[in-house]
């Protein structure tokens, strides 16, 4: 009996060193301040970013000591979704507790704002409109009135705003975040035009534009994207109808139920029923597909493309072979 009672005071004690050595171990990561290297950090937090990445960050460059302790931390305090998207400057030193802290108090330095290509203008007012942090000065404009805020001449806001990762302070108005987007894809577009491939069609910047917004509805892969271009360049080149299925979802965009019929449907992107461009961008292209609108390759035999399924698409340069890709991959 004597012997069982020393071996659990014994245990008793690995336990208690034990419990006191984690204690301060914890402690010490998590309550005393650690210098952040170069005595600054600016910590990116994107939308919907999650914790882990969040905490991988931060290990990696040694502002914090431990990630686990750190995940543990937010989630244990229920924190870990009321970090704010946004960019934090975090300077000297602090402790994992105190940026804990910072990252959850809803008041980043600079606010994250976010267009996604793919976009439509009205999915791009949507998100602004429900910003919060920033001042909303244009909520009750008409895309017309917007424009006019914005001295842009182009018929359309439509895929006019370039997609990236924006960086305001707080309380900035809605009109300038449009204006840093605006001036973003003017830079980008100019500069593309001017190194276009000496076989595409385009007359002005706007018309690559609006043949990056057909590609980037038509295909998410880079390389096919520029093939896509090269078939879109050949058929205006060569007086043939784009037969582009997008441009026309989006002129009937009110329309609920889109059927074969509505095809026949003549609408100023009708791509069955007009020839060339549809008269504006269908969305936000991204970069990649302003890139491959700039650059269609010299095969004028690429006439026809499929898609067919699992992000692929299928090139032909006859009517037959095209005919052909029909009745084997979509008759199925």
């Amino acid at each position: 009996m004597l012997h069982l009672h020393t071996k659990f005071k014994l245990l008793t004690k690995i336990l208690l060193v034990g419990f006191v050595l984690f204690a301060s171990i914890f402690g010490y990561t998590v309550f005393y301040p650690h210098k952040i290297p170069n005595n600054s950090y600016q910590l990116v937090v994107d939308m919907n970013e999650s914790v882990s990445g969040i905490a991988n960050d931060l290990s990696e460059h040694d502002i914090i000591k431990n990630k686990f302790i750190f995940r543990g931390l937010l989630r244990l305090l229920r924190r870990d979704r009321k970090v704010a998207a946004g960019l934090y400057f975090l300077e000297n030193s602090m402790s994992t507790w105190d940026i804990v802290a910072r990252v959850t108090n809803g008041k980043p330095d600079q606010i994250s704002v976010t267009f996604i290509d793919g976009w439509s203008i009205e999915q791009v007012r949507n998100y602004v409109n429900g910003l919060s942090s920033i001042q909303h000065s244009t909520t009750n404009f008409t895309d017309e009135e917007l424009k006019s805020s914005l001295k842009i001449e182009y018929p359309s806001l439509e895929g006019l705003f370039y997609p990236s990762t924006y960086f305001v302070a707080p309380n900035q108005t809605d009109l300038e975040i449009y204006q840093q987007a605006y001036r973003l894809m003017q830079r980008k577009l100019t500069e593309l035009y001017t190194k276009r491939s000496t076989v595409s069609v385009y007359s002005n910047p706007y018309q690559m534009l609006t043949m990056a917004s057909l590609i980037q509805k038509e295909t998410s892969n880079k390389e096919d994207m520029f093939l896509v271009a090269t078939v879109f360049n050949n058929r205006i080149k060569t007086g043939m109808k784009l037969q582009d299925d997008p441009s026309v979802f989006y002129g009937l965009k009110h329309q609920k139920n889109v059927t074969r019929k509505s095809f026949q449907i003549d609408t100023p992107y009708n791509t069955y029923t007009r020839f060339g461009l549809p008269p504006t961008p269908i969305c936000i292209p991204s970069y990649e597909a302003i890139v491959a609108a700039s650059q269609p390759q010299d095969k004028p035999e690429l006439l026809y493309f499929l898609a067919i399924g699992s992000g692929k698409t299928k090139f032909s340069k006859t009517y037959s072979e095209h005919k052909s890709a029909i009745n084997k991959y979509l008759n199925k």
